[in-house]
């Protein structure tokens, strides 16, 4: 079978599973399905809604596809978790025209690049989620592969379009941060670019009128939209997307070295792959191919670095430059024989977390560390040590065969982790029990208010609702509604059962570390001291 087929049935295997082990995780994959669900209810496609209030926060391209597949397929949860996959996939195929296009005359890179990507831990956890990330990345791709064909053959206007199709398309998933990850690779290109007699005076030209395509395609949208949202919507969308980006970073302050010190992580399991390091130490930085890749990652890495604000996933568009780095140091081991065992490491440890997942219940039971902790089913572990131990035992051919085996085990062993958490904590992350209920009150014209901070749209897609919740932040405007809705519901939050016991909580379903209740308004009118015990 083809290198092309072993990948989809590998990204098929993997989403395949995570369809049908966890729901929708709350409260960004929730968030952005209630955002869809109420353009859709609203039929409003050019403003994006969320609680009744125009959402700001991202660009609808997300949200429109989304929409599609409810168009295609009906209204369902499951079409919708397919997005971010599929965009996955379409990286992994990019990341090999990508390395086919830089090391033409290196066949082997071709083949690694999408086994190393989809085999790093990080971009297999991404590439089962439901949010932006993904989609950036492949947009981010798929300019950087225009930028290249755009180089080297002679500034054709068809790479061009592509150009401008992926900026504009970048803009509409998340922002104008998409040219942060192009415009450093493209502006870099004398040092990458080794091409005698290069126009440079064209390329920029070049450069710049893609830039103005995709400003084109993003304004089409973001003039009727801010047009239409209103004056607080325009300023949010025209101002807000970037610097909103920056202010919204300040809170997740961390140190500038902070992803220099989670990298490594990031590249896992592949740093345990022994000739990856052989391979590095080998390499020539006057080759085109790692110069370019150089060029695409680490002007993005020290810029994100720089920032105070730092979200893990902000370095997710940079992961296919890293894969092709590690492809192109196992393509310079020419010794094969040093294949045949280089994945024994990975899989030992591999094996040993097997075993650890198999002794936790037991050791569990004996310890009592935590409760739910003896409900894992030794079933994974299990699973994880047979496959750790029949691909250590199998002897790879070459560099392909070795990736392939890392590939497989890494997927075995994210999967074996994420069905061993969710079959104990499905419910905990499963909005739909509490969302239906709301559903159910407001179709009894039960008035419904959220009491917290900030409510994220956790309930209006699981319990398909269609009118707002509103949100009370403060107890003295919580008792004023309540006395004007009597008959009416409270969603409260809360970790401590034993403050709000099951005698005055009408409904309660498990929330993650918390719990979800739903409490009468009569209730809290004849107890004012609950009021004490609820917090926002």
């Amino acid at each position: 079978m083809s290198a092309r087929f072993w990948i989809f049935l590998l990204w098929g295997g993997l989403i395949a599973v995570n369809l049908s082990t966890r729901p929708l995780i709350p409260v960004d994959e929730t968030r952005y399905a209630a955002v869809a669900w109420e353009m859709w209810v609203r039929e409003d496609f050019l403003v994006p809604y969320l609680n009744g209030d125009s959402y700001s926060h991202k660009p609808p391209l997300l949200f429109w596809l989304m929409q599609l597949s409810w168009l295609v397929l009906g209204v369902n949860d499951w079409s919708l978790r397919l997005i971010g996959p599929l965009f996955s996939l379409a990286s992994l195929f990019l990341s090999r025209a990508i390395a086919r296009t830089l090391w033409p005359d290196r066949k082997q890179i071709e083949a690694l690049a999408p086994l190393i990507l989809l085999g790093c831990f990080f971009w297999i956890v991404f590439s089962t989620l439901t949010m932006f990330d993904m989609m950036l990345a492949f947009f981010a791709l798929l300019g950087i592969y225009s930028l290249l064909k755009l180089a080297y053959s002679d500034l054709s206007s068809k790479y061009l379009l592509l150009l401008g199709l992926a900026i504009g398309a970048g803009v509409l998933t998340k922002g104008p941060v998409i040219l942060l990850h192009l415009l450093p690779v493209a502006l870099l290109a004398p040092w990458w670019l080794q091409t005698a007699g290069f126009c440079w005076r064209h390329w920029y030209y070049r450069i710049g009128a893609g830039v103005l395509i995709g400003a084109g395609m993003a304004l089409c949208w973001a003039i009727p939209a801010g047009m239409a949202g209103g004056d607080a919507y325009r300023k949010a969308i025209f101002l807000g997307q970037t610097s909103g980006r920056l202010v919204e970073s300040f809170a997740h302050r961390l140190p500038w070295w902070w992803y220099l010190e989670i990298l490594p992580l990031l590249l896992l399991p592949w740093l345990l792959w022994k000739p990856v390091w052989t391979g590095l130490r080998k390499l020539n930085f006057n080759d085109a191919g790692i110069r370019f890749c150089l060029a695409w990652a680490a002007p993005v890495f020290i810029a994100f670095s720089l920032v105070s604000g730092k979200r893990i996933h902000y370095l997710l568009p940079l992961l296919p430059a890293l894969a092709l780095i590690l492809a192109r140091a196992a393509d310079e081991i020419t010794d094969q024989t040093c294949w045949k065992r280089a994945h024994l490491v990975v899989m030992g440890i591999f094996a040993l977390l097997g075993i650890i997942m198999m002794a936790v219940p037991v050791l569990n039971d004996h310890y009592q560390w935590r409760a739910e902790l003896s409900l894992i089913s030794p079933v994974w572990g299990v699973l994880l040590l047979a496959v750790s131990i029949a691909i250590g035992l199998a002897k790879a051919k070459g560099a392909s065969d070795s990736a392939f085996y890392l590939c497989i085990a890494s997927l075995v062993a994210s999967l074996a982790v994420s069905c061993a958490f969710f079959e104990i904590k499905a419910d905990h992350y499963d909005t739909k029990a509490a969302a239906q209920k709301i559903a159910g009150l407001m179709d009894d014209n039960r008035a419904i208010s959220f009491y917290g901070n900030k409510y994220h749209g956790q309930y209006h897609f699981a319990g398909r609702l269609k009118q707002p919740i509103t949100v009370m932040m403060d107890v003295n405007s919580l008792y004023d509604w309540a006395k004007r809705h009597q008959d009416g519901y409270i969603i409260v939050t809360y970790k401590d059962a034993e403050a709000l016991p099951e005698s005055v909580i009408s409904y309660h379903y498990p929330y993650k570390s918390r719990n979800i209740g739903l409490l009468s308004c009569k209730t809290l009118l004849e107890n004012p001291s609950l009021g004490s015990v609820l917090k926002p």
